[in-house]
């Protein structure tokens, strides 16, 4: 079971999806990266592979003015629905601050991305594809590029099956920070 770790939420179940394609970020992960980032008010926060939406309900529980949790998968879509109704009528967030989609990551990126958020400089985007798509992540990276994302990507990959860490950090023009779990790993970073 997923719960939310922090804010206003803090404790709450969220439902995950039945198969076995996706891969929630581990608690680990999680805490640092929101132990350094605490409040996100001021923030939107774009989960752009998401799974049960567990990195876009935490920025939201922590303050994040908008949520856009995106999967490709069907049945993560459904759970990303049941997730967005449960966390609405429990805790009273706006409706129009949860945006749930079920679109191809890279469709998402170049046809949603700047209608959802026309200013990108206050948007954290978790990218966290599954990791043995290598081309993926660095298409996406790309993709925003092309746009001027001018926010901040937390891009999640692993030692063994995914980027490698060099691979990734070359791809951003500045590095801000670095997290790692045992063979997981987060770079944050700015394209732009």
């Amino acid at each position: 079971m997923i719960k939310i770790l922090g804010g206003v939420a803090r404790g709450f179940p969220l439902a995950t999806p039945r198969s076995d394609s996706t891969r929630p970020t581990s608690v680990l992960i999680k805490r640092k990266l929101f132990d350094w980032r605490q409040n996100l008010e001021g923030y939107q926060f774009v989960d752009l592979c998401a799974g049960s939406g567990a990195m876009a309900f935490e920025a939201l529980s922590r303050g994040a003015e908008k949520v856009a949790a995106n999967d490709s998968m069907r049945g993560a879509f459904l759970t990303l629905k049941q997730n967005q109704e449960q966390l609405i009528k429990s805790f009273k967030f706006d409706p129009a601050s949860i945006v749930v989609s079920n679109s191809d990551a890279k469709h998402w990126v170049s046809k949603e991305l700047r209608y959802q958020f026309p200013e990108t400089q206050d948007v954290i985007l978790f990218l966290d594809p599954p990791f043995e798509l290598h081309a993926l992540y660095f298409e996406i990276l790309d993709l925003l590029k092309g746009q001027n994302f001018e926010g901040e990507v937390w891009l999640e990959s692993d030692r063994l099956k995914g980027p490698k860490l060099q691979d990734v950090t070359a791809a951003f023009h500045s590095v801000i920070k670095t997290v790692e779990q045992g063979d997981h790993f987060v770079v944050v970073g700015k394209l732009v």
